[in-house]
């Protein structure tokens, strides 16, 4: 099943239905749940339950309330009783997509054109560059390259825009320090919430794909826990494929070689 896919900011969006009330929803691999904000949980009526907190890429807490989606659908598929949070960190007529529903929906989120795929043929996920994903903490976690280096412990975000965040104790293992960006800006909330920013740093999904540049902070603190959360959005990407069942997160990035597809033929499981 594809859906033309809208996008907020660089994140990919697509339609669902809370209660049969339609809304845009964020594809977005950095959240633990299908998290929803308040000013839409009240419209679908959904009851909140208990409390709970959320620590976001800001590294601010937010107060979350459990509670169950009677009725979710999506492109036909209709589920119930599913597992959601409401958040304080969400503005609006919001709703983010995360660990919940890949776990139900493998999706191709096809950047180039605009599209999602919902339950992908296994075919088209061959010709990309998988990697593996600890998934026990509800959110993806990989081995990446950052300047010149490889660092496990990553989150990949999909619901990230403008760069990354990465801890300072393995920003000083880096091999090519953080580039500082002489023209950024930074406002005092950002020094407040223990961030550090105004560099940028390259980043490499697989060896033999090309490196893309990034915005990148840091932190004293392990952003959310991890040593690193970076957003997977970038211009050299073309298609992203979440495979949650399978734990793996899988690239079409520019200049990849057909030698990785035959690789990945060899490791799928």
């Amino acid at each position: 099943m594809t859906l033309s896919s809208g996008l907020s900011s660089t994140r990919a969006t697509i339609p669902v239905s809370f209660n049969g009330r339609r809304a845009s929803c964020v594809l977005d691999t950095g959240s633990s749940a299908i998290i929803v904000s308040p000013m839409l949980a009240r419209d679908v009526r959904l009851v909140g339950q208990d409390g709970t907190f959320e620590v976001a890429p800001d590294g601010q807490s937010y107060a979350d309330r459990e509670t169950r989606i009677p009725r979710f659908a999506v492109a036909g598929y209709v589920l119930r009783g599913v597992h959601a949070l409401i958040s304080s960190h969400l503005a609006g007529y919001t709703a983010l997509c995360g660990y919940d529903f890949f776990m139900r929906f493998p999706t191709l989120i096809d950047r180039q054109h605009r599209a999602v795929t919902l339950y992908p043929a296994p075919s088209k996920i061959a010709r990309m560059h998988c990697l593996p994903v600890n998934l026990s903490p509800r959110v993806p976690l990989a081995r990446v390259e950052i300047n010149g280096t490889w660092l496990s412990q990553i989150v990949l975000d999909s619901g990230m825009a403008g760069g990354g965040a990465l801890w300072d104790g393995v920003r000083m293992s880096l091999r090519n320090p953080l580039v500082s960006n002489t023209g950024y800006s930074m406002n005092r909330a950002g020094f407040a919430g223990g961030f550090s920013c105004g560099g940028s740093a390259f980043v490499r999904f697989a060896p033999g794909t090309p490196a893309s540049s990034m915005p990148m902070c840091t932190e004293e603190q392990r952003p959310d826990g991890y040593n690193g959360i970076i957003e997977t959005n970038l211009p050299s990407v073309h298609a992203i494929a979440v495979d949650y069942p399978h734990r793996r997160i899988c690239f079409d990035v520019a200049g990849f070689s057909q030698a990785w597809a035959r690789f990945n033929n060899l490791r799928s499981p």
